[in-house]
């Protein structure tokens, strides 16, 4: 307490009283009167670990983590359920980045606290393929083709079969057949993020070829 020399009017500061039941004095004309006040705790508010996202992953519902049940959940990316339990998180909001969230909450005696936590949003691997050249397509089966860029991803497309080593695939243009085709490659990185790159490759139909017969010739015909 301090009194404010009026008076009438004192200041009361519960951080220095601390926690408890205090007995506050007002005297007047040797008169003393006694009452008390009660300071409250803050409510203990913890805020589990959110586990890190890929920017694309898109909205993500339901998530929690705040203690004890009944706060409020905000942050970048953060739209609060309403419900004193869950939240929703958009990672594209935000963007790539780390960023902290809060839950705050506040107790029956009107006492309020808070807690946060950090997320990750993680960026997309960044993914590049080449394709192999344009090839006939009595060519045979070709081994050992490559082109994309980190290696660990898996290659499809028509034609193709991944070599399941994250670096190869065969590619049969008999069975592509004449045409355009794209091939992929797909990564997912060690954050679970997924990217690809595709590009075409042209499988050629043979010429089309005649030879007439210059007809028959006597042994003396000359050249």
């Amino acid at each position: 307490v301090s009194d404010d020399g009026n008076g009438q009017t004192y200041s009361f500061d519960p951080a220095i009283a601390g926690v408890g039941a205090h007995i506050l004095t007002y005297t007047v004309n040797a008169q003393v009167l006694e009452d008390e006040v009660e300071v409250f705790p803050l409510p203990t508010v913890s805020f589990g670990n959110q586990q890190g996202i890929c920017v694309n992953a898109g909205v993500q519902s339901g998530r929690s983590g705040g203690s004890p049940a009944g706060g409020t959940y905000s942050g970048s990316g953060v739209t609060d359920d309403n419900n004193g339990e869950t939240f929703s998180f958009d990672p594209q909001i935000p963007g790539i980045g780390t960023y902290t969230l809060t839950y705050a909450y506040t107790d029956g005696n009107g006492c309020t606290s808070s807690s946060t936590t950090t997320i990750e949003v993680f960026a997309l691997p960044s993914v590049s393929f080449t394709a192999p050249l344009d090839l006939c397509v009595d060519t045979g089966v070709q081994s050992g083709l490559g082109g994309g860029t980190p290696s660990g991803g898996v290659y499809s497309g028509p034609g193709v079969t991944d070599d399941g080593n994250g670096q190869t695939f065969s590619f049969d243009p008999a069975t592509a057949g004449t045409d355009m085709h794209t091939i992929t490659y797909d990564y997912t990185d060690s954050n679970g993020c997924n990217s690809s790159a595709d590009d075409q490759i042209t499988v050629f139909d043979l010429p089309d070829v005649n030879f007439s017969d210059p007809g028959d010739f006597c042994v003396d015909a000359g050249v």
